[in-house]
């Protein structure tokens, strides 16, 4: 694609409703239609969560956030990409929404941000296993490492496995992608002066680029077109073929101008440029270069810019030759080379900020164990505590209710069958008190047969739940772990008034369980 050039994840119909939402307003964003994306976009997601299709509704946010990166609407895009962010649920997506959201946070100019959520992406990835959604989410590390000028890692980052690849369109994308990486890495090199490395690669951008920018890969294809015809036209420029390099370039700019694409097309404007300085149009290359450099406005193109500005200087010392010219290449050399030298500062910052975000990860999860029962792996009475701790006041953001859950006659099951049944009795509890909880919800031991469970909700959904967990406890072949067990529980169940404390919470749900306790036990009192 284009200045994102991320590659969506596939796909993978849940059903007519995943089919042809999601996959329409990804189809729309591949085809470069952006208008239409975002103009469906808002009614599809709404249509995706009325129906509880929460895997649908994510897709759609992706493209979305693809679509207004494209734009270069990047402040909309960092709203859509820390809301994808907060909403997946695998670690390989979580990787990719981490890349996707560091692209944009470079873009406007947030390095060390973009550089933390990049270093997080690369290290969750390195625990996933190498599917399809692995490259898919590889592909997004392509992008902010790319406008780091991390330009290893992005060609790195840019190889896929073959068979994710089996699939023409989807072979255009990422052949498009890495071509670009290649092209920009290329022209850093040629300004410090390694011009038979710069020359390799921009012979390979050739091979990538040269199949998919000819007319019958553009109606095909046709999306991204232009700027496919945009970076083989640099090349081509750039190797010395002149006059394809004219040709390919009016036609790019004509068709990315005419799609509102500006950032995209300064490669067309930069291949023209060239192109008309090496036939020795030195006024029309000089406005070509200029017209380029003004499309780089993002907060993060300052790398952009600087590939014009230097070309603006070649330029003067061709049409111009003199020692004041000689004396603007020296100073522009040399600044090439400290620029070249900052760009390894950033391989020392990504480092870094792999580094810390595994020691956070380790802190995280250190402190989940200090907070985790180790029998039946639910929060422990620290973290029940902590929760407590929290309510009241002015920080309530929502309904809340508390469920406290007793075991009814626990002491008999350890007496009669032994502690290693009871405690196969708590560890199936803690599992149904899990499989109920949302990601909003918590529950909790906080005592030997005693249970708490805050539920994210209003009084009557609450109770719902709690008693779904009842019958889902009552209701357990028990006699697989002991013949003739039989487990029950009461419940006791209250809301969160406005002014409770944590301390008033739990007084209530406690009077509610002993309400249950009372009437005969195996029961909810609310």
């Amino acid at each position: 694609m284009g200045s994102t050039s991320a590659l969506p994840a596939p796909i993978v119909p849940a059903g007519p409703l995943a089919h042809l939402l999601a996959a329409h307003v990804h189809e729309l964003y591949l085809r470069a239609d952006y208008d239409a994306a975002l103009e469906i976009a808002d009614e599809y997601e709404w249509i995706a969560l009325a129906f509880h299709d929460r895997e649908t509704a994510r897709g759609v946010l992706q493209a979305r956030l693809y679509v207004l990166t494209e734009m270069g609407r990047n402040t909309e895009a960092e709203a859509f990409g820390r809301a994808l962010l907060g909403r997946v649920v695998s670690r390989v997506a979580r990787a990719k929404a981490s890349a996707d959201l560091a692209d944009v946070l470079v873009r406007l100019g947030r390095l060390e941000d973009g550089l933390h959520l990049l270093a997080a992406a690369m290290n969750i990835l390195e625990t996933c296993p190498r599917d399809w959604r692995y490259y898919s989410a590889l592909s997004s590390v392509v992008e902010p490492a790319r406008w780091v000028e991390l330009y290893e890692l992005a060609d790195q980052a840019s190889i896929a496995d073959p068979r994710w690849l089996a699939d023409p369109e989807r072979r255009a994308i990422h052949a498009g992608q890495r071509a670009e990486s290649l092209l920009e890495w290329a022209l850093r090199l040629e300004h410090v002066g390694r011009t038979e490395e710069a020359e390799a690669r921009y012979r390979e951008v050739i091979t990538l680029m040269r199949p998919w920018a000819d007319p019958a890969a553009a109606a095909e294809f046709g999306g991204d077109h232009s700027l496919r015809v945009a970076k083989l036209a640099c090349a081509l420029a750039k190797t010395g073929e002149v006059a394809p390099a004219l040709e390919l370039a009016v036609a790019a700019i004509a068709g990315l101008h005419a799609k509102g694409r500006g950032f995209d097309a300064r490669l067309a404007h930069l291949a023209y440029g060239v192109a008309l300085r090496s036939a020795g149009d030195f006024a029309a290359a000089a406005r070509e270069l200029i017209m380029g450099e003004q499309m780089c406005t993002d907060p993060g193109a300052r790398g952009h810019r600087q590939i014009f500005q230097y070309e603006l200087g070649l330029l003067a010392a061709e049409s111009a030759p003199g020692p004041a010219t000689q004396h603007l290449m020296t100073a522009l050399r040399a600044l090439a080379q400290q620029l070249w030298r900052l760009r390894l500062d950033r391989v020392a910052m990504l480092r870094q900020a792999r580094r810390r975000v595994q020691l956070e990860a380790a802190h995280a999860h250190a402190d989940r164990a200090a907070q985790t029962d180790p029998l039946t792996m639910l929060a422990n009475r620290r973290a029940f505590d902590r929760r407590m701790a929290d309510l009241g006041g002015d920080t309530a953001t929502g309904p809340m209710c508390l469920l406290l859950v007793d075991l009814d006659r626990f002491k008999q099951i350890n007496d009669g069958f032994s502690h290693a049944v009871g405690d196969a009795v708590l560890r199936e509890i803690g599992q149904v008190l899990r499989s109920e909880c949302r990601a909003t919800d918590l529950a909790a031991r906080f005592g030997g047969d005693e249970f708490g469970v805050f539920l994210a909700t209003d009084t009557e959904t609450a109770a719902r739940v709690a008693t779904r967990m009842r019958d889902a406890i009552r209701d357990r072949e028990w006699h697989r772990i002991a013949p003739g067990l039989r487990v029950t529980v009461s419940m006791g169940l209250a809301p969160a008034e406005p002014g409770m404390t944590g301390a008033d919470l739990f007084a209530a749900a406690d009077e509610q369980l002993y309400r249950a306790k009372r009437a005969g036990r195996d029961r909810l009192a609310a």
